[in-house]
């Protein structure tokens, strides 16, 4: 009889191990360097969720820290007809293995510091839920590249990954970012 509970347990063990992560890239296109500007859907980059008079698109050259030949911005404009608000936001869902931590890493610049009505916000998996980095427009000084980083632990094979840029207040910006980065980090994510 001890010796079918412990077969038992260990076929319950054996068939609860993990399966293996997905293989390839976890991130596609970090850098923008195929020069396709992302579409509202389909590609590895998507846009979605305009706000306001909002567009976007892919300028030359990219950030002066090891970018490349692009960079991606969003052009944040009220418009005419809205409350004040304005922005979109740039989706990728990356290829990660869960119980895995990442660390992300992000260069970025807006066109202008006047106010601090402008940001970009880096949302990632958290736990459970979705964590955050926020950087204001007000917050460094105007067309220069800065870097931001986060670590986060997946919780599935597929974590979605969404940069945000918005304005609040009537203000009008560009907002860029380049060299979008995803890699296994060996350390504690929390």
């Amino acid at each position: 009889m001890h010796f079918a509970l412990i077969v038992s347990a260990f076929a319950a063990i054996v068939l609860s191990a993990p399966t293996s992560c997905p293989s390839g890239p976890i991130i596609q296109d970090g850098g923008f360097e195929t020069g396709v500007t992302p579409p509202t859907s389909g590609g590895p980059w998507t846009v979605y969720n305009f706000v306001g008079a909002s567009s976007y698109a892919l300028s030359s050259p990219g950030s002066t820290n090891n970018g490349g030949k692009y960079a991606f911005y969003a052009s944040c404009f009220a418009g005419p007809y809205s409350s004040g608000d304005s922005g979109d936001t740039l989706n990728q869902t990356l290829t990660t293995c869960a119980g895995y931590n990442y660390s992300i890493t992000a260069d970025y610049k807006f066109n202008s510091t006047d106010s601090n009505d402008c940001s970009i916000s880096v949302q990632y998996p958290y736990k459970t839920g979705t964590g955050s980095v926020t950087i204001g427009s007000g917050v460094g000084s105007a067309g220069v590249w800065y870097s931001l980083g986060a670590l986060f632990q997946a919780v599935s094979s597929a974590s979605p990954l969404n940069i945000v840029f918005s304005c609040t207040n009537s203000a009008r910006n560009y907002i860029y970012v380049d060299n979008v980065k995803v890699v296994v980090y060996s350390g504690s994510a929390y």
